[in-house]
């Protein structure tokens, strides 16, 4: 009794984490995401002289190329390091989308709040849910249209000067601040774009290929910015804790990256992109412990006009998802002879470790006398 028991319940646990590994996956990414976000707003408000935007993208990135690149060497990933030539285009288009989204980020981290950078982000999975409904025909219905539109109107009460915001010891004036949106704006599609980009690649190449082109490009034209612009040059650190800091930011997000790259192979961008409400509540706390900062009224508002929107759609796709339920499950002939003709297909240990899927079940055996 105890042993079936036992049985039942890891089928039922095994089941539901088949369904939600994604999710999973995503989840566990927002918490270095978030850890990431708060350690490079530290460093460009709080550093004397201040870490610029782009710096910190070159010492993330970097970090994370070694990293990927040992792994991959260490763990042998199949078609390492530039992936199968089907997706090569895809792989660019992926990094390059993905370097505006991460600078559009780290640039308005320095003079917008943690929550106000991070609440404008919740509009990446919308335009990458519309995106995706073009390129790969993922559906797109009218409550995301609606949601989507609703948004920029909890953006454009961000974007209003608030009187309290400081940039280390320099108070954010409206120009700067209205600049920091339009650029995290930028971020959003570019952030929507490399989710677009990842969905279309799907299991083609291994998570860790995809997070390399991204590394790698964005590396290099990061270098080439820091190297060419004469209003920009390269910040030595001159403390251990921003040594520390920065060692932090690449280590997490490399592990952000294969997390959220893993996490949307397997997963919907949209429905994925519901975990991104976990960024909100770490940021509103990262906020108040390290800074001791409120946000205004009318970030409040703003911000509970887009988390509303998101949550909105979030909803409704569960309403949409659970619908089967009403839907009769009577196996009819047809279904089963249908289900009798389909071929049973095998698969070998190396191929499930080198490109994990989840592979069809052998057909239904019906008997003479089946038990109701």
């Amino acid at each position: 009794m105890f042993g079936s028991m036992l049985l039942r319940g890891k089928t039922i646990a095994q089941t539901w984490y088949d369904a939600n590994v994604g999710l999973l996956l995503f989840a566990m990414g927002q918490l270095f995401s978030s850890s990431m976000n708060l350690f490079t707003r530290i460093l460009e408000t709080t550093s004397d002289p201040p870490f610029h935007a782009m710096q910190i993208v070159f010492t993330r990135m970097s970090i994370t190329t070694l990293a990927c690149t040992f792994y991959m060497w260490m763990k042998g990933v199949p078609d390492a390091p530039l992936g199968p030539k089907e997706v090569r285009l895809l792989l660019v288009a992926r990094g390059l989308t993905g370097f505006f989204g991460l600078f559009g980020m780290y640039y308005s981290l320095t003079y917008l709040s943690l929550s106000d950078a991070t609440v404008i982000s919740f509009l990446s999975p919308t335009v990458a849910g519309f995106a995706c409904s073009i390129f790969i025909k993922e559906k797109f219905g009218r409550v995301d249209k609606i949601a989507g539109f609703i948004s920029f109107f909890g953006v454009i009460l961000i974007a209003q000067p608030t009187p309290n915001l400081t940039a280390g010891d320099t108070t954010v004036t409206t120009g700067q601040r209205l600049g920091a949106v339009g650029v995290a704006l930028l971020g959003v599609l570019g952030a929507a774009g490399a989710f677009t980009t990842i969905r279309c690649i799907g299991q083609r190449a291994h998570p860790l290929i995809s997070v390399n082109y991204f590394a790698v490009i964005c590396t290099i034209v990061s270098s080439c910015v820091l190297t060419l612009s004469p209003s920009l040059h390269f910040v030595l650190p001159q403390a251990a804790w921003q040594w520390a800091l920065l060692f932090s930011i690449g280590i997490c997000g490399f592990c952000y990256q294969f997390l959220l790259t893993a996490g949307l192979q397997r997963e919907k961008a949209g429905r994925a992109g519901n975990m991104l409400y976990l960024q909100m509540f770490l940021a509103f706390l990262f906020e108040k412990l390290v800074w001791n900062e409120t946000p205004h009224w009318m970030e409040f508002v703003g911000s509970g006009i887009i988390l509303g929107s998101a949550v909105w759609v979030a909803v409704s796709k569960r309403k949409t998802e659970t619908g089967y339920d009403k839907v009769s499950t009577t196996v009819t002939a047809d279904d089963i002879e249908s289900q009798s003709q389909r071929p049973t297909e095998t698969y070998e240990l190396s191929d499930m470790t080198a490109n994990p899927i989840t592979p069809i079940p052998p057909p239904v055996t019906v008997t003479d006398n089946p038990r109701p």
